[in-house]
């Protein structure tokens, strides 16, 4: 059997199998108390969220099994298969981090387990063991709107690390409203799959397909009003998936337009902070992360997602037609 129809195979099962695995972890989740705990500070219509059960993030792990069969009926080259395991090992990694958050919120009954400082500490250290891991797969050159820019390798490890922590960091921002996170990070994925099939690498594009796949398992039941939440496990899995898919596609510099929501996300916070500080009180926006400041004005979470997903589809559209046309 080709590839392509084992691919084919496997994602039909996938969907079947993962889509039964999420509806049992509803309840599962429930009967271990692993639920979300709804900040105080939050809008109130928020605040009905709490008790929805946390950690349906976990399904994008499981995805990777999916990709097993492709082994059987194919030889990747030694280079492939350093890149899957450099994808696959960076997004189980961060997604890890994101399971000791899930778990002590759990435990302290709290909207906070990680302190934000412990989940930069570790973000940044697993950044440099990654890096040093698969330093040999990295190359310090890159195309950028046309202009072929070459590194120094310290300035492209510096690089490296902002790319997999700001990621990180910025998609566990993102994830505030039900399917925001899901939907957009479904578009960058359709992005990554399409640039991989241009590059024919079937194994990084497999890798793309069933977390794609597994990501519109979860949407089904994290639509509004959401039966359960992909809980920072799921966030900081997406955050890796799509950091490491950048940095081996070489569009590590396309990366803030991929992925526009989670940096605007992020960028609304410190400017908030930064207008906070330097006003002694006053605020930019009447909440953050941004898309608080929206629903406050009276946008639904339906109405969120939607048009932040337009936003992320029109930018990922002018990205690929930049890759195709060797920008």
């Amino acid at each position: 059997m080709k590839i392509e129809g084992m691919l084919l195979i496997s994602l039909i099962v996938e969907f079947f199998a993962l889509f039964f695995l999420e509806r049992s972890l509803i309840n599962f989740l429930k009967s271990r108390n692993l639920v979300q705990h709804v900040r105080e500070e939050l809008i109130e219509s928020h605040k009905k969220k709490e008790g929805t059960p946390r950690g349906g993030g976990v399904i994008f792990l499981v995805s990777i099994i999916f990709l097993l069969p492709l082994f059987f009926v194919s030889h990747f080259s030694s280079e492939t298969m350093r890149q899957f395991l450099f994808v696959s090992i960076s997004s189980t990694f961060f997604g890890l981090i994101g399971l000791i958050d899930d778990v002590l919120t759990s435990r302290k009954s709290s909207s906070i387990g990680l302190s934000i400082s412990q989940k930069l500490i570790l973000f940044t250290i697993g950044s440099i063991v990654i890096f040093f891991f698969f330093r040999n797969l990295f190359t310090f050159e890159t195309v950028f709107l046309g202009f072929h820019l070459k590194f120094s390798p310290f300035f492209y490890f510096v690089l490296f690390i902002v790319i997999m922590v700001g990621s990180v960091n910025a998609f566990n921002l993102t994830d505030g409203v039900d399917g925001l996170l899901g939907s957009v990070s479904s578009i960058m994925l359709l992005t990554y799959i399409v640039l991989f099939y241009l590059m024919k690498n079937s194994l990084i594009f497999g890798f793309a397909i069933t977390l794609l796949v597994s990501v519109l398992i979860f949407l089904w039941f994290n639509s509004p009003k959401a039966s359960i939440f992909m809980g920072d496990l799921g966030a900081s899995f997406l955050g890796g998936a799509i950091a490491s898919l950048a940095i081996i596609s070489k569009t590590e510099l396309y990366l803030p337009f991929v992925a526009i929501i989670p940096v605007i996300e992020a960028i609304s916070i410190f400017i908030q902070i930064a207008y906070f500080k330097a006003t002694h009180g006053k605020r930019v926006f009447k909440m953050t992360p941004i898309h608080h400041h929206f629903e406050i004005l009276g946008w639904s979470e339906a109405k969120v997602d939607y048009r932040f997903s337009i936003i992320t589809a029109f930018m990922n559209i002018i990205v690929i037609v930049l890759k195709i046309l060797g920008l």
